[in-house]
């Protein structure tokens, strides 16, 4: 039989008594495990729907602002300008949100063409779902970690942006950014 090196199973050890404790104090798991379509503009979180809800209402104009501003740190952290709200935008992205929150079902506005504001020569969307516990920063990482939705909010012929977020009944967070060129 073989025997383990103590120097090999000490940081084990502190790895899983840290993670215990973490999970002891009921830190919530905002958003699991990601999975991510290659090549697709849409992710999903996996697992992580318990937790305690977060101090901010998702649905809030203040999570949605913080949104905003965390989408425009990503932006700006990569060499892009940052860019306005547009009312338009918000209204769009919310009712899409409360969309799939009320089927609680994560898919692209397939009529968002029509639904732009007239003017615009380009669009884009990005849609998510995760959990009610979620804070802003970790849906705009969620869109990070995926190449179709980093694309879309790291473009540099958007000139602005709007967001929405619906939770449904069970929890789970539907969040939905839109782009436009005008």
């Amino acid at each position: 039989m073989r025997r383990t090196s103590p120097r090999f199973v000490k940081p084990l050890a502190v790895v899983a008594a840290a993670t215990m404790a973490v999970g002891g104090l009921g830190v919530p798991a905002a958003s699991g495990q990601q999975f991510l379509v290659p090549g697709s503009s849409f992710g999903v979180a996996i697992g992580g729907g318990g937790g305690t809800a977060p101090a901010l209402d998702p649905t809030s104009a203040e999570y949605r602002q913080q949104l905003h501003d965390a989408t425009n740190a990503a932006r700006v952290a990569n060499g892009r300008a940052p860019l306005p709200s547009n009312d338009a935008l918000v209204q769009l992205a919310t009712a899409w949100s409360q969309v799939q929150a009320a089927e609680n079902r994560m898919y692209h506005n397939p009529d968002l063409r029509n639904q732009v504001p007239s003017g615009a020569t380009r669009w884009s969307e990005n849609v998510l779902q995760n959990w009610r516990n979620a804070t802003p920063q970790q849906l705009v990482n969620q869109w990070m970690a995926s190449t179709g939705h980093r694309i879309n909010l790291l473009r540099t012929d958007h000139t602005s942006m709007g967001m929405g977020v619906a939770v449904a009944g069970d929890n789970r967070l539907y969040a939905t950014q839109v782009f436009i060129r005008s």
